[in-house]
């Protein structure tokens, strides 16, 4: 699984600086940071692993690279995010993030030993309210660059506060649908099965 990350780590960033070329030639200035952070942004895993000694394994680093493929790479660097006929492609990103961040959520438990099977609402609880902090911060992240970057990352010019509500709101279904899951499913469900495997 290492083989695969790494290759998918080469070829993506491999693609994002062949963007980066092609948009220093066609003078695509707000579009140069996007496509260098992408490097950076799928290195994370291994750099947190490094400095931090924290144990991330490569089934998680996975799940993290292939998100990113997805949100990052396509959504900003293609600009599947900005192409009206795939106006759905933002919604689909964001609806991942709460379902991915809602099973981080108990892989995190299980990493700080608090998981307890018998709590089961608290673990419900916390899974969304997770999610909710992740989603939040996010939002906080594109506020910030819209402000102090000039960009419209959050589209507010166009739609106000909609935007926003909606990423949040897709990123909260997602979470609902993984923690119901979790809260209906016996021992050996499938969430239980997946973050086993994960951590």
């Amino acid at each position: 699984m290492k083989k695969i990350n790494n290759a998918l780590i080469f070829l993506c960033s491999l693609a994002s600086i062949c963007f980066f070329v092609r948009d220093l030639n066609i003078g695509a200035n707000q579009r140069f940071l996007g496509d260098l952070s992408m490097v950076f942004v799928l290195l994370i895993p291994k750099i947190i692993r490094k400095i931090f000694k924290i144990r991330i394994t490569d089934a998680m680093e996975l799940i993290y690279v292939i998100f990113m493929i997805l949100a990052q790479f396509l959504g900003s660097v293609v600009n599947l995010y900005n192409n009206d006929t795939t106006w759905w492609y933002d919604l689909f990103t964001h609806f991942l993030s709460g379902v991915l961040t809602t099973v981080l959520a108990l892989v995190i438990m299980n990493w700080l030993g608090v998981y307890k099977e018998k709590n089961k609402w608290f673990n419900f609880l916390f899974m969304i309210s997770f999610t909710l902090m992740i989603a939040s911060l996010w939002e906080f992240l594109e506020f910030g660059t819209d402000n102090f970057l000039g960009m419209n990352v959050q589209h507010s010019l166009e739609t106000g506060v909609r935007d926003t509500m909606e990423d949040m709101l897709v990123a909260f279904l997602g979470s609902i649908i993984v923690a119901v899951t979790y809260l209906l499913e016996g021992k050996k469900g499938f969430i239980k099965k997946l973050v086993s495997n994960l951590v």
